[in-house]
């Protein structure tokens, strides 16, 4: 009896280890969406930074998302969505994965927008036409 009382014990205080975690179709979309959003609203350095700040307590995260489902069922269209978000954070590896997602997600935004030679054959030009159309009509 004592050696499956230390057998309980040694898997209830077992942790996931972070490569453990791979997320299915329905949970990588979901990741997707979210990450999306936070490059989209230019918070890709505060979400990591915050993220990574708050990793060791993703659990505790997830618990809490879960304790406050009954008030967000009232206020989200897609309830269902928290609910799932909520057990992708209960995995060790997941903070790792959406900060992984977002700073690709937030490269590829940034690749296109630096100038190459080739888009612009005349900056000077480009200048010109933008204080034309900031300056009103009358004091042209």
């Amino acid at each position: 009896m004592k050696k499956s009382l230390s057998e309980r014990f040694r898997h209830a205080f077992a942790f996931e280890k972070q490569e453990d975690f791979t997320p299915d179709e329905r949970d990588q979309e979901l990741i997707e969406v979210v990450c999306k959003a936070v490059v989209e609203r230019g918070m890709a350095t505060p979400a990591t930074l915050f993220l990574e700040s708050t990793r060791p307590l993703n659990y505790i995260g997830s618990q809490a998302m879960v304790f406050f489902e009954p008030v967000v069922r009232a206020v989200l269209r897609h309830p269902e969505a928290w609910e799932r978000f909520s057990r992708i954070l209960e995995h060790r590896g997941a903070i790792e994965y959406l900060c992984r997602r977002i700073e690709a997600l937030d490269d590829e935004r940034r690749k296109p927008a630096s100038p190459s030679k080739t888009d612009s054959a005349d900056p000077s030009a480009e200048e010109a036409e933008a204080t034309a159309r900031s300056t009103p009509p009358d004091e042209q």
